[in-house]
């Protein structure tokens, strides 16, 4: 009898922790929870809820995919650190995302799906570190003969938003000017006030409901035939790992790291 893919996705990198878990292309349960604290005191109720609403066991999972980041240190560490911990000597494959690209992809998706004309588009992905700094790339989508694709513009930074502010306007102003620029992030719906007040319509921003990364864009990705194994980027989006590899990427040192100097 042939056995039904599970693939499990997991994200602890913000405030909102998600995860999802598929068979096939089947989506069979999502859990979005915004935590005040940090996951680590429900991450694991939450991942035996799913699995229990679902009817699934965690034997049954086939493929494992996780953000490592950038985001919250903390966050980062915890998604690993579970997924590492419960899936130790399973015969599961891992797999991980870095969480810009997949908000780039998000956004990427979403324009798709509401059939709105995804030529000359450029996706910012920002996350937000607090106090107005961001983890920051930058997307556009070119046509290829297998269909549209998206490839690195801006490579993943640490900078203040105010930098990414000064940079669309610079932008606009030297060429620009017929792009349509696009942010998401959570970065966004925590400063939207501010990004609107300063860029105006020099830039479009998706629903408050697909700002945040949802870990449905992971699997998307996973499953999606046209990213193939090396993708425009230059690199696995969603790229195979081990319980060995699988590390944090948090793009800056943390306090500790800094401590030690």
């Amino acid at each position: 009898m042939e056995k039904n893919m599970l693939t499990f996705a997991m994200t602890t990198t913000t405030k909102l922790a998600g995860l999802s878990l598929y068979e096939k292309d089947k989506l069979l349960g999502e859990i979005h929870v915004e935590m005040a604290k940090t996951h680590s005191t429900t991450i694991l109720e939450q991942i035996d809820s799913l699995l229990k609403w679902t009817g699934k066991k965690l034997d049954e999972i086939e493929n494992v995919i996780v953000s490592i980041g950038p985001g919250s240190f903390t966050g980062v560490r915890i998604a690993i650190s579970v997924v590492k911990g419960l899936f130790f000597g399973k015969n599961v494959n891992f797999y991980e995302v870095n969480e810009l690209d997949a908000l780039g992809y998000q956004g990427y998706y979403n324009l798709k799906i509401n059939l709105e004309n995804d030529e000359n588009v450029k996706i910012y992905s920002l996350i937000d570190s607090r106090k107005e700094k961001i983890y920051c790339s930058a997307y556009e989508i070119f046509c290829e003969k297998a269909g549209n694709k998206l490839e690195l513009v801006k490579n993943y930074e640490v900078t203040k938003l105010d930098n990414v502010i000064e940079e669309i306007i610079e932008n606009k102003q030297n060429g620009e000017n017929n792009k349509k620029i696009y942010l998401i992030g959570d970065a966004v719906f925590n400063y939207k006030t501010k990004i609107l007040d300063k860029l105006g319509n020099f830039v479009k921003i998706f629903e408050d409901k697909n700002l945040a990364i949802n870990t449905m864009t992971y699997v998307q990705m996973f499953l999606d035939k046209n990213l193939g194994n090396d993708d425009v980027l230059g690199k696995n989006i969603v790229k195979k790992t081990d319980i060995f590899n699988l590390k944090p990427d948090y793009l800056e040192k943390s306090q500790a790291e800094r401590d030690k100097k």
